[in-house]
């Protein structure tokens, strides 16, 4: 895939949407480093699903709204931070592209729910990472167990899942489906300002479930149930870098 792909250009070619407008000037206004909470705020106020994203974010043990002990977006980006506000607002685009890919290539509706609500992953699974760096740094990674990871591969080259046993093949094909939902990202945060560049996939086994964070910024876990499997992606983003 090409690594020069970004904005809509991207959006259009994989049939997914551009970043939202609240979303675009939330990040814009991040992306000068002279932002206040305040204005921030402002921004966040005036798009419904942002604010209920934002104030999701800031009661993070609430079961519903009825709980939440933060009730005002002001409250809620002063308890996040700006760059709180940054990743729980690249978070929906992320969420909409995963949707999007599943939906036209794997053909398998998915839905995102709190990581928190599924079991974590306890033994060896596997982890397709991509990173990213320019103004913006981090990586999102997506963690699927290995009996999950062969069924959506399997989905994507059009074969049945015991028949989809190449190691190779697999890695390939995760590291390809890694590319197009952060590449999604990437060009959100292009969109706004935030240029920068992909690596690689890395597809790797491990054992370690720890969600990593991204030195200066702030990371975020979500859960993703397709059928009777679930799956995690990872992202952490650092808006400030001087790269």
């Amino acid at each position: 895939m090409s690594q020069d792909l970004v904005g809509e250009d991207f959006a259009k070619q994989f049939g997914l949407d551009a970043v939202p407008e609240g979303v675009r000037r939330v990040t814009e206004l991040v992306a000068s480093q002279n932002a206040s909470t305040e204005e921030i705020a402002k921004i966040i106020s005036q798009d419904k699903e942002l604010t209920a994203r934002v104030l999701r974010a800031a009661n993070p043990r609430a079961e519903d709204e009825c709980d939440y002990t933060i009730t005002t977006v002001d409250a809620a980006v002063m308890r996040s931070g700006i760059g709180g506000a940054i990743l729980v607002a690249m978070s929906g685009p992320l969420i909409r592209a995963i949707g999007k890919t599943f939906e036209t290539m794997l053909a398998r509706p998915i839905e995102s729910v709190p990581a928190r609500s599924l079991a974590a992953f306890t033994e060896e699974h596997i982890a397709a990472e991509v990173a990213f760096a320019g103004k913006a740094v981090g990586s999102v990674q997506i963690r699927l167990e290995k009996p999950t990871a062969r069924l959506f591969g399997a989905a994507m080259v059009g074969l049945a899942p015991e028949d989809f046993e190449n190691e190779d093949e697999l890695t390939d094909v995760l590291g390809e489906l890694a590319n197009i939902i952060v590449g999604n990202f990437k060009s959100n945060l292009c969109d706004a300002g935030l240029t920068c560049k992909l690596s690689p996939p890395v597809i790797a086994k491990t054992n370690d479930s720890k969600l990593r964070s991204q030195e200066g910024g702030l990371a975020e876990r979500i859960g993703f149930v397709s059928g009777d499997v679930h799956f995690f992606v990872d992202v952490c983003v650092n808006p400030w870098s001087q790269a």
